[in-house]
């Protein structure tokens, strides 16, 4: 009996659910307030430069040093930062194909419509939306982290989000959408 491949993407979604619990399921796409008041925010801002610059190289392996009062020398946020090292390129390629977009929120998210239908076959549709979903995924383990291990508040969340995503908006690549202020898609 052969299986198609959304049957085995199913179950494969079910067996991650029963056996690895919902730390591995994204959290929902929401975007905090950004409220940078009781942190160090040159600190933050060093901490998310530092990690993403690791990403974008492909550094593999990263050590992540602590910022002052933002810890990042977890085993978690170490794991989380090589493996989207790893993934690196081929979020690139996702950008520079104009089919995702950086979101204001610090994620990533495919734009998707009758020309990305019509680009893509199926398979690269479903390899496409494992890659976002497995980067948004690790961002977040990024993300609480670095609030968890640093004993910040939750308010905190959105001052993360946000400087990790100026950190990755500073070293896009030419021609990679993502959301301005406002909430524009725009293009670098």
């Amino acid at each position: 009996m052969r299986l198609s491949p959304l049957a085995v993407l199913a179950v494969g979604a079910v067996f991650c659910v029963a056996f690895g619990g919902c730390s591995l399921i994204p959290r929902p796409l929401v975007s905090h307030r950004v409220d940078y008041s009781g942190l160090q925010e040159g600190d933050l801002r060093g901490a998310a430069e530092a990690v993403e610059a690791a990403v974008k190289a492909g550094n593999r392996d990263f050590v992540p040093e602590n910022r002052g009062a933002i810890v990042l020398d977890t085993e978690e946020i170490a794991q989380a930062v090589r493996t989207r090292a790893a993934r690196a390129e081929l979020v690139a390629e996702l950008l520079a194909s104009g089919f995702a977009v950086e979101q204001r929120n610090g994620l990533i998210s495919l734009v998707r419509g009758s020309a990305y239908k019509k680009a893509t076959t199926s398979r690269e549709r479903d390899k496409n939306a494992l890659v976002v979903m497995s980067e948004n995924a690790n961002r977040w383990t990024i993300y609480e982290g670095v609030q968890n291990a640093s004993n910040l508040k939750s308010k905190a969340l959105g001052a993360i989000q946000d400087a990790f995503y100026q950190a990755r908006i500073a070293q896009l690549s030419p021609g990679a959408k993502y959301e301005d202020a406002e909430g524009n898609q725009v293009t670098k």
